[in-house]
């Protein structure tokens, strides 16, 4: 049974928690909330972009408001970093030095030396972190990731990503909303599709990067040799505008497309051949990348799919993007 306490009960901390609840062979034995209402016995739902939320029953674990007190009070195999990110390396650092796995939610920090700092921890520590970068686990990007790999959609000659939301109003204090604490959407929202682009196409050149409303909506032009890829994201979209993620990849051999606006919503289309939804399990990437991780943990292995220096790469990505936008010109990626 591996034993974790959960840090930060917000939007996604409660997306963990009922993922955790439903896992065999895991159990979250504390909870830690600066907010004493979200660490109640009775902690009412909090909203989001994507994923249902109910009231959770916290009755059944030991709920703090001081993180060092849940860290010496309990004995934990591992911790689960759901708070703001400004707040992840000191989080992830402390619970390294205190002898727990690490599982932290992206972004991995808010900026590059956070990450080396929490890199570094891990590996004084010899703990494993793990930075939950959920679309590397989403199925619908699985399935890109494996045609690309496995040559089914042939030479990849074009991709665009796509992420769209309304503004995160469901924030404790509206932080994300505060750039300098959450860099915004250009470091909060679009380094899913970030994170994804490394993972699959590997580093670019380069990259030209273009911003409206400061930080909240970005366009960016990844520089391959060979590849015209570009990525847009933002959270300046009308309220009454439902969440949007996909993508469409062009290969030589056909296109693939991920559209939540769509039904189905993931399609390929061969250049020889009908149409066709490629198989996958529906899941979302919170479950299967929580159960990912506690399997790494359970077996003693590190979490190769996600290895904190990628991790620290897609924000080192980020930051370039963020020199370009200041000066409108492209940033070499070295």
């Amino acid at each position: 049974m591996v034993k974790v306490g959960l840090v930060g009960l917000g939007f996604m901390g409660q997306q963990h928690f009922v993922i955790y609840d439903a896992m065999a062979g895991v159990e979250v034995v504390a909870v830690c909330d600066r907010m004493p209402e979200r660490v109640a016995a009775k902690a009412a739902s909090i909203g989001g972009n994507i994923g249902e939320t109910t009231e959770l029953d916290l009755s059944a674990q030991s709920r703090y408001v001081s993180f060092p007190e849940m860290l010496e009070s309990e004995e934990l195999d591992a911790v689960d970093v759901c708070t703001p990110t400004y707040t992840h390396a000191d989080l992830t650092v402390e619970a390294l030095e205190a002898g727990a796995h690490v599982v932290c939610e992206k972004p991995m920090a808010r900026t590059v030396q956070q990450c080396d700092r929490m890199i570094e921890a891990a590996q004084a520590s010899d703990r494993l972190l793990f930075v939950a970068q959920c679309i590397r686990f989403w199925p619908e990007y699985e399935v890109l990731a494996g045609m690309v790999a496995d040559g089914t959609l042939g030479k990849v000659r074009a991709a665009r990503f796509t992420r769209q939301s309304p503004p995160p109003t469901w924030a404790s204090e509206n932080w994300l909303m505060d750039v300098d604490l959450s860099g915004g959407a250009l470091l909060d929202l679009h380094i899913h599709d970030v994170d994804f682009i490394l993972s699959v196409f590997g580093k670019p050149t380069g990259v030209l990067t273009r911003a409206v409303n400061g930080a909240d909506h970005v366009q960016t032009m990844y520089l391959y040799d060979d590849l015209a890829c570009t990525a847009e994201a933002g959270w300046v979209m009308p309220g009454s505008f439902p969440f949007e993620m996909g993508y469409q990849v062009l290969g030589e051999k056909g296109l693939l497309e991920f559209s939540l606006a769509k039904a189905p919503a993931l399609r390929f289309y061969p250049v020889d051949g009908e149409p066709y939804t490629p198989e996958f399990t529906p899941a979302t990437g919170y479950q299967n990348e929580l159960a990912y991780f506690m399997g790494c943990i359970e077996r003693g292995e590190a979490p190769d799919r996600v290895p904190p220096e990628s991790a620290r790469d897609s924000v080192a990505l980020i930051m370039a993007e963020a020199e370009s936008v200041k000066t409108g010109g492209i940033v070499e990626v070295g």
